[in-house]
């Protein structure tokens, strides 16, 4: 049972960068798994819109606690 519990011999797994396209579940090709170049990493960050800004919320004086939806 305490095999499960170790940790991964070195060299066990192979990491590379894949394709934000794994994200989108219609996409569904076998050029997921295959690493991308950093040129073609480069070009997808340039094609990711920027996030919008979150709006915070002033804390009222008389929170009691129980959160809002509204």
């Amino acid at each position: 049972m305490l095999v499960l519990l170790t940790g991964n011999e070195a060299g066990e797994f192979a990491w590379h960068e894949v394709s934000t396209r794994v994200n989108k579940t219609a996409n569904d090709d076998a050029q997921l798994v295959l690493p991308i170049t950093a040129e073609e990493s480069a070009a997808e960050q340039a094609e990711r819109p920027t996030k919008k800004a979150v709006r915070k919320v002033a804390e009222s004086e008389s929170d009691d606690g129980q959160g809002s939806l509204f």
